[in-house]
């Protein structure tokens, strides 16, 4: 197997040196929070055995799916029960145990465990990561568990086909199940910081703007501590600060700017070391690139997966096309093309960004994204359609023409898609500096023309299929996509019929803006439509930086224009919105999801492709949920969490997205505020949260283990992110590694990268 060289970083005192090393990049468990649970004194002991669980790699049939989803197949099911016949568990709260997985030929393994109770708790089903061919010690807090009458613990695995696997089974040995009552307590949920624990940017701060950190416990003082001299560079009193969300002990050192790496101090605690410099976020920015690497389609990736379904395929007009390339959507083997094309277009930001600034990085960012770009290329099925995507829990053999080759790939030719394939094909043709650049160009005008006819005879169209993340879109994202795409295609053609088409598309877009009332809460934000019914949420996947990005492009490309103080005036209403939101954001800054009204349901059509499997009582529980945001009038709420009813939840994309925003405009407008709005959601990312924890995996410490069980754990991996519980408008991140909360998703990693080009 060919080994694939790069570039990783060494930090030492706010500087950047680079040595050899090589993609995939190695795991650190050791600083992994269920690793770390190992160390809390154990008080009680309660040993419940063991088990050995064999399960066939081969069934001699063929993956099927549920009659309601059959795009999503697996062989089987292999299970093992432990009876626990009702027992009462509530006075532990840790379940441990020592597991051996066994395969010749693969690196990493995962087993499921469900605690099932009686009445069942709703999170009960959690991810075990392993690595395969050694002892394993495993530790869950269980906690939060419902676990009044735990029938059985069950341990299971989906058969998902052989990939790397060269035996012919898979061997589970699992000894010393026990449960355990300890001295520690990891809370799950609210604001409250963690006990005991320093909430901090554990990839560091950048130089100017807001710096601080969060003490879970009572320290009149801080000090931050040069780790090259072990000098103190700056000590001040921290400060109690009480809002809606609760009280909270701050550390405050945003006038401190000196680059370096350092540690803060309170009296006998301190965090690991940071940075302050420009480069804070560049060690973090390579682990994310790993990932997205890692996630690679259609090719081997060493001690990951072999080269990969490319014997999935689009037929259309009896022309067959390979639909392996680009990278899996997540934890499973999906493929959507816009979203791999979503992360193209965020990667080549990225290297515009870095080309200059650290060329060793600018190669590999490159790479990647001309790895995205070529796969969007070869699913353009002409005249307009492309190959959309499929839902995939298993492994194919990757030779074409075997028994099981999959010829379901769902195909689509929406003007929406072509938009933005044709701005993001636009973008990447002007800054690449590739061989793919004329590809790019030439589909970049077709794709366009198409759209733009299509939308001419079609309107918005329905997005056909469900499982798309487009399925949302509103008319008024329509509009500023058709906009941003537009300028995307001036820029690159110097061509005024587009600077026409980008003016005209956002005169829409204007008209579904919030305007008139002297809350600014309630001004600036952007309504689904020109009736101004419904403000447009996101809950899930989320393009809410292309209003911004659309009226940041037009400014930019046609200064002169006719509507340009329209334009100017939009953004900065925008801008007041979101600062507006911010003095709600608390002492840790997390950007509130916006403003929500009463009965948006009565917008059917729009409430049901918002949110997708909403229950029979959604209108009753919507209700209950928004009076739990920050009431602002009869109608209106600040909601901190979207409100949510299905698996779609996770909050990181939607932070990320309108981070990007604030950004963009920051930098256009030259507004500190707005740049500092995303610098916190950088912050909160990496450990400024009430957990205390890094949500990218090997960056910073106390990051969870996350649900990828498909490839494994991968060093930068991103879950979809933290979520509220039930009705609550409040912080909630259990233990259990479960879909869709921590799942980890490439859509994440790309918005990480499309937001550190901002800076």
């Amino acid at each position: 197997m060919k080994r694939n060289t790069l570039i990783a970083l060494a930090l030492t005192a706010g500087t950047i040196a680079t040595q050899a090393q090589t993609f995939p990049l190695s795991l650190d468990r050791s600083k992994q929070a269920e690793v770390m649970m190992a160390k809390d004194q154990v008080l009680v002991s309660h040993d419940i055995g063991g088990f050995k669980m064999v399960v066939p790699i081969e069934t001699g049939k063929r993956a099927r799916g549920s009659d309601g989803d059959p795009d999503y197949a697996i062989f089987g099911t292999v299970s093992h029960d432990i009876d626990l016949g009702g027992k009462d568990l509530s006075q532990y709260d840790r379940l441990a145990m020592e597991i051996l997985p066994t395969c010749e030929g693969q690196g990493v393994m995962n087993l499921n465990l469900s605690i099932d109770n009686s009445p069942a708790s709703g999170l009960g089903a959690h991810l075990i990561n392993l690595d395969n061919n050694r002892w394993n010690t495993i530790y869950l807090d269980i906690s939060g568990i419902r676990r009044d009458h735990v029938d059985r613990l069950r341990f299971y695995t989906d058969q998902k086909g052989r990939n790397l696997f060269l035996g012919e089974n898979l061997t589970y040995v699992a000894k010393g199940i026990r449960l355990l009552k300890t001295s520690a307590h990891y809370p799950e949920k609210g604001w409250a910081t963690a006990p005991e624990a320093i909430a901090y940017s554990m990839s560091g701060y950048l130089p100017h703007g807001r710096k601080t950190a969060l003490m879970g416990f009572d320290a009149p003082s801080f000090r931050i501590v040069d780790t090259t001299t072990g000098e103190v560079a700056f000590a001040s009193r921290t400060r109690a600060v009480s809002d809606a969300l609760g009280t909270f002990r701050v550390a405050d050192f945003s006038s401190f700017k000196k680059p370096g790496t350092y540690r803060l101090e309170c009296g006998t605690r301190r965090t690991e070391p940071f940075l302050i410099g420009d480069n804070a976020f560049k060690s973090s920015l390579w682990k994310v690139l790993n990932f997205i690497y890692c996630q690679r389609c259609g090719v081997e990736v060493e001690g990951i997966h072999g080269r990969c379904h490319n014997d999935v395929y689009s037929v259309r007009n009896g022309r067959k096309v390979s639909y392996g390339g680009g990278w899996h959507d997540a934890g499973d083997l999906s493929q959507q093309t816009l979203q791999t094309a979503d992360v193209a277009f965020a990667l080549a930001e990225a290297y515009a960004h870095e080309r200059k600034a650290d060329t060793a990085l600018a190669k590999r960012l490159k790479a990647e994204a001309e790895h995205g770009f070529r796969f969007v290329l070869q699913q353009r099925l002409g005249g307009g359609w492309h190959a959309s995507s499929i839902g995939l829990l298993h492994w194919t053999d990757g030779k074409p023409g075997t028994s099981d080759d999959i010829t379901t790939v769902r195909t689509q030719d929406c003007a929406f898609d072509n938009f933005l394939y044709a701005g993001y094909e636009a973008f990447a043709a002007k800054r690449l500096d590739s061989d793919l650049a004329e590809k790019l160009r030439s589909a970049a005008i077709e794709d366009y023309a198409y759209a733009r006819q299509r939308f001419v005879s079609h309107g918005y169209d329905k997005f056909p299929h469900m499982m798309e993340h487009t399925y949302n879109t509103s008319r008024s994202l329509f509009h500023a996509v058709m906009s941003w795409s537009a300028s995307q295609m001036f820029r690159l053609t110097g061509d005024k019929k587009y600077a026409d088409d980008a003016a005209a598309y956002a005169r829409y877009l204007l008209r579904c803006q919030a305007t008139g009332s002297k809350n600014p809460l309630l001004n600036g934000y952007f309504y689904r439509d020109t009736t101004k019914a419904v403000p447009v949420h996101f809950i899930h996947q989320s393009r809410d930086q292309m209003f911004a990005m659309a009226l940041v492009e037009l400014c930019k490309t046609q200064p002169r224009g006719a509507d340009f103080q329209s334009w100017r005036g939009s953004l900065s209403l925008y801008a007041e919105h979101l600062k507006a939101l911010m003095a709600h954001a608390g002492p840790y800054n997390m950007l509130p999801s916006g403003i929500w009204q009463a009965h948006e349901y009565d917008d059917g059509d729009g409430f049901a492709r918002l949110h997708l499997f909403a229950p029979s009582n959604a209108r009753e529980l919507y209700d209950e949920q928004i009076v739990l945001g920050e009431r602002i009038d009869d109608s209106h709420y600040l909601r901190r969490f979207p409100i949510w009813f299905s698996i779609f939840n996770g909050n990181e994309a939607i932070l990320l997205s309108t981070a990007k925003a604030a950004a963009a405009m920051g930098n256009y407008l030259h507004d500190k505020q707005l740049s500092q709005i995303g610098m916190d959601q950088l912050y909160w990312t990496v450990g400024h949260n009430p957990f205390a924890q890094s949500l990218i995996y090997g960056e910073g410490h106390g990051y969870p283990s996350m649900d990828s069980f498909s490839s494994g754990e991968i060093t930068g991996e991103m879950p979809v992110g933290i979520r509220a519980q039930a009705d609550a408008d409040a912080p909630y991140w259990p233990h259990t590694n479960n879909a869709c909360y921590k799942e980890v998703w490439v859509t994440t990693a790309g918005k990480w990268l499309s937001l550190l080009a901002e800076y």
